[in-house]
Parts: C-alpha cells; structure tokens; sequence
C-alpha cells in the first residue's frame, strides 16, 4: 500500500496543537486537513472520508468521544481509523475513547518517531479492516448465490415438469386422435377391394381430417401468427380454433388488425395464458361464452379472461395444479409480469395477467 495521498484529519480546538501536528506530520505523502472542533471535525470526516483521523478528547461543542461514537455510527466513515490525543497516562480517558471507539491513543507531548509508528500501525489495522469487510461481502455474495441457485434449481425443476406434461398432453393426442384416425384409415384400406370408389371416398374424408388434426395440434403447440403478425392476430386465430372445437363463443376486445408488437417473451407468455385459461374454461367452466380482454397502455399490457362458470374454492390445495396456475405464473414472471386469480364457487373466474412495458411498449428490435 502506497503512503502516496494519505489523508489525515487532525480535529483539535488547540491552535498550538493543530501546528505541531501540521509540522510533524509534514511530508510529501501526506495530506493533512484541520478542524476546530468536534462538529467541523465530524462534517470534514464525512466530506474528505480520510484515512486516519487524529482526535482531540476535550473540546467545545463536541467532546471527543461523542464526535468518536457518532463517526462510528456513520456507514460512511465508521472503518476509519481513530487515534485519540489524550493527556499523559490519564488511564480513565483511554478507557473511555475505548468505549467510544477508539483504535489507539497519542499522548501529549508529542513525539514524532511515537507518531510515525502509530500511523503505520493504524493503517495495517485499517488494511486488515478492510479485508475482513470484503470476507463479509463475499461470504453474504455467495449466500445470496447460493439462494439463488436454490430459487434456480427449483424453476428448472417446474420447466421439467411442464415440458413433460406437454409431451403428456402431445401424446394422449397422437395416440387418442391421430392414432384412431390412421387405424380407421388402415381399415378402410384393407377393405379397398370390396368396394373401390367407397373406399377412396372414405379414405380422403379421413385424410382430410388427419391434416386437420396434425395442423391444430401444431397451431397449439406454436401458432405461426404470432411470430408473423403479433400476439392480436394470434389470439384471433386461437379464438376461431377455440369455438370451433368447444362450440365456446369468445367475446373479444382484441382487434386482430393490431399490428403493434411486444417483446417476444411478453408475447408468448400473453398468449399462452389465454391458451391456458380458455382450456380451463372448457375442461371445468360449463359456459357458453367467456371473455378475453387486451388492454394496451405506454407502461403495461394487461391481458384478462373472464367467464360466468362454476368457479371454484381458491383456498383448495390442489387448485393451481388443477388450473395450472403455477405454470402460468412461473410463464409470466419471467416474462417481467404478474398473474393473478380470483374465483368462487358459483361466481366465475377472473384470470389477469399484467405486464410492465419497457419505453413506450413496443421492441422493434425484437422482431
């Protein structure tokens, strides 16, 4: 550690003082600032933040072990070190600087070797200071990391079992749907001997709704409108999927003509908590008709789906695996939002999702 631009603070209300001090301390590698009293001197400490500070135990104003107490108080400057000037062996005045606070003491009269000494003690205590405050941040930096890996490690553990309950759901449908159709289509052909024109009639009306089927399934698995056009065209094309499959009439306040775009993760979470909350609503609502709503301001995009339905006790433990909540929830917090529920039995269910936009709402570079 270079002594280049050590600052000392000398807070004496003896003028003599403060010259001696000044005269012996008198060096290149020194930078030596005074003040009168204790509150000056307390001030100063806070302003120049100084190295070392040389203190005086009686003066007006502000004793020494107040100025010493309060400076130990302040987040600021409570490392430096402190040097109390104190009168030859007064015993009862260095055990209370050491209650103050007080990291050595210098006695009047001064000696120039004693007050070299001290000063290149003070700053190894200052230098093994400042180590133990970087030991504590760092043990406090790895607990906070270790927090966080445990946070992480928990999120990976929800994104596994999402990823595997889709593949769940990818699978019931190829084996339930898919896999019925191409039996009953392996059938026809069988019997395509008998009866050829019925046959080849049969075999392209099945056709034709396997296509159907693949092309849904690829629609919900990642609509390609909402790379293309945005997260209104995509909700559109979900919403005529939707009621075509249900018979669920969706009022709609999106305007499938908005062209504005989000960011990509925003747009993906949206549209996946409207996938989610509408398959809610067909599995458990028993309703007609359901509500979707995308309100768009400079500062937030909120995105609510509301129907008229059964509803449900939100105090029940097994309620946000039942609607997938947790998933949507973790979906949305990543994306920089916040999702909430509100449902009773008999009431309906309100779903609402509202995320913080950055600038004006729109990532042109996103896109």
């Amino acid at each position: 550690m270079s002594e280049h631009d050590y600052t000392i603070l000398v807070i004496d209300d003896e003028p003599i003082t403060r010259a001696t001090l000044a005269a012996l301390l008198e060096s290149p590698n020194y930078r030596v600032e005074m003040a009168e009293d204790g509150i000056q001197g307390f001030e100063l400490a806070r302003q120049i933040k100084p190295d070392v500070i040389l203190l005086d135990v009686m003066m007006p104003r502000m004793n020494g072990y107040d100025v010493c107490k309060r400076i130990r108080l302040d987040e600021e400057i409570k490392e430096v070190p402190i040097i109390m000037i104190t009168a030859l062996d007064d015993h009862d005045a260095r055990l209370n600087g050491l209650m103050a606070g007080a990291d050595d003491f210098l006695s009047k009269p001064f000696d120039s070797l004693e007050l070299k000494i001290r000063l290149h003690t003070l700053r190894h205590v200052d230098r093994y200071r400042h180590l133990l405050g970087e030991r504590e941040r760092l043990n406090k930096t790895l607990a906070e990391l270790s927090e966080k890996n445990k946070q992480l490690s928990a999120l990976s553990r929800q994104v596994l079992e999402a990823q595997e309950n889709e593949r769940r759901r990818v699978a019931v449908e190829l084996h339930d749907e898919i896999g019925q159709l191409l039996t009953g289509l392996k059938l026809i052909l069988e019997r395509g001997r008998e009866d050829a024109a019925n046959v080849l009639s049969e075999a392209r009306a099945v056709t034709n709704e396997l296509m159907q089927r693949v092309r849904e399934m690829s629609l919900n698995l990642r609509p390609t409108a909402l790379d293309d056009f945005g997260l209104s065209a995509a909700l559109d094309g979900l919403f005529k999927r939707f009621t075509s499959q249900t018979k669920i009439v969706i009022q709609s306040n999106v305007n499938p003509l908005d062209e504005r775009r989000f960011d990509k993760n925003i747009e993906t979470a949206a549209f996946r908590v409207v996938q989610e909350a509408l398959t809610n609503v067909a599995r458990h609502a028993g309703v007609p008709k359901a509500n979707v709503t995308l309100t768009i301001s400079p500062t937030h995009l909120r995105v609510s789906i509301a129907d008229d339905g059964r509803g449900f006790d939100m105090t029940s433990s097994d309620t946000t695996g039942s609607t997938g909540m947790s998933g949507m929830a973790e979906r949305v917090g990543l994306a920089g939002g916040q999702l909430s529920l509100q449902s009773k039995p008999g009431a309906g269910t309100l779903v609402l999702a509202d995320f913080k936009l950055k600038n004006d709402g729109v990532d042109h570079a996103s896109h």
